[in-house]
């Protein structure tokens, strides 16, 4: 049985400063430690050899965030500044915000790199992506729809209640 969607992760390269950004843009927190080093059990379980990680689980409004900074293995990848919104694989993470442009400029201050601009309000336009300081590419978002509530999803309404 399927309870919920746990959470994304998030490989950066300062978890540090990834923690810092996500507790002050977004109000998350941290519940666990979730690093290790020459953890063959763990190396078994993510597909890896050698793995050595800091990093946090983080609780948020309805979500949790996982963030790694890995010291070992090397990465070979591109780094996400390189690749674009189109590119595939998990691209964006997206927070609901109560007004996009001013979230957007607050995100701004507190280290979030431009990469979209917010649209004009009245263009019904009330979506704007954007960087995190590791260069992982956010989506700050209006609710779009009455139906797109978070707190109409399924478990979410019956999470506080005895009998859904």
């Amino acid at each position: 049985m399927i309870l919920a969607f746990a959470h994304p992760g998030l490989v950066v390269d300062d978890v540090e400063r990834a923690r810092e950004f996500y507790e002050q843009m977004f109000g998350f927190r941290v519940i666990s430690d979730e690093g290790w080093s020459d953890n063959p059990i763990v190396d078994g379980a993510i597909g890896s050899e050698g793995s050595r990680s800091r990093g946090y689980m983080l609780a948020g409004h309805n979500c949790f965030l996982e963030l790694f900074e890995f010291e070992a293995p090397e990465q070979k990848a591109p780094h996400p500044l390189q690749l674009g919104p189109h590119e595939q694989g998990i691209r964006h993470i997206s927070f609901y915000v109560d007004d996009c442009r001013k979230e957007y400029q607050r995100c701004l201050s507190l280290g979030g790199l431009p990469l979209g601009q917010p649209a004009p309000r009245e263009t019904g336009v009330n979506a704007v992506y954007m960087r995190d300081p590791c260069g992982n590419i956010i989506e700050l978002c209006e609710i779009p729809r009455p139906d797109e509530n978070p707190a109409l999803l399924p478990g979410i309404k019956c999470l506080n209640e005895e009998l859904c």
